[in-house]
């Protein structure tokens, strides 16, 4: 059954993808992308707090175990870049799971289904 995203927002969001796995987070990027979302795709850590010092960022979907910066850790990072805004963040993996949840913090166990992700997504982008 196919799904589409139902936001109601004044300006399209902006979803930031992090993962080593390039086929994982290309595959989420082109579906989002479907959606009618901004999408930017990085491949570890580093790349993706590039993304997010020179883009406004809705949503970030980021691995947990990557080089450089891990999940978590980078979730960290991207909100201090923006105190007054707490981005809210999906992580996954397939093997670790958070030691501990920030706020506006979601789990997804890899392999994930896509229609629980959109779900997930919509919940956290919907006014």
């Amino acid at each position: 059954m196919e799904r589409g995203l139902s936001l109601s927002t004044a300006s399209t969001p902006t979803v930031l993808i992090v993962d080593d796995e390039d086929y994982v987070a290309d595959l989420i990027a082109t579906v989002l992308q479907l959606e009618g979302l901004t999408v930017y795709t990085a491949y570890n850590g580093r790349e993706g707090l590039r993304y997010a010092r020179q883009h406004p960022i809705s949503l970030l979907i980021i691995d947990i175990m990557m080089p450089y910066i891990s999940g978590v850790e980078l979730v960290q990072q991207i909100r201090q870049l923006y105190p007054d805004q707490p981005i809210p963040a999906i992580l996954i993996s397939a093997g670790a799971r958070p030691d501990h949840m920030l706020p506006q913090m979601q789990f997804m166990p890899k392999p994930f289904d896509l229609d629980e992700l959109l779900e997930l997504i919509e919940a956290f982008l919907s006014p």
